[in-house]
């Protein structure tokens, strides 16, 4: 993740925390030749459910890939 791009959006129902939005920026690296390459960025978006006590992706987006 890009550092400072992140944004989180809680989702209440009747003022119980039930998912949230994360969205920010990634960056993608790639091994070659020993050593790591910055290989392209992009945006992403995740829904988080709330499932008993455990959080869980719903739904992942990566998009604007550069």
């Amino acid at each position: 993740m890009v550092p400072n791009t992140m944004k989180v959006y809680p989702l209440y129902n009747k003022n119980v925390l039930y998912a949230f939005i994360q969205e920010g920026e990634h960056d993608f690296f790639e091994f070659f030749n020993g050593k790591w390459n910055k290989g392209g960025h992009a945006k992403f978006t995740i829904l988080w459910i709330l499932d008993g006590k455990d959080w869980k992706m719903k739904r992942v987006l990566s998009y604007d890939h550069q």
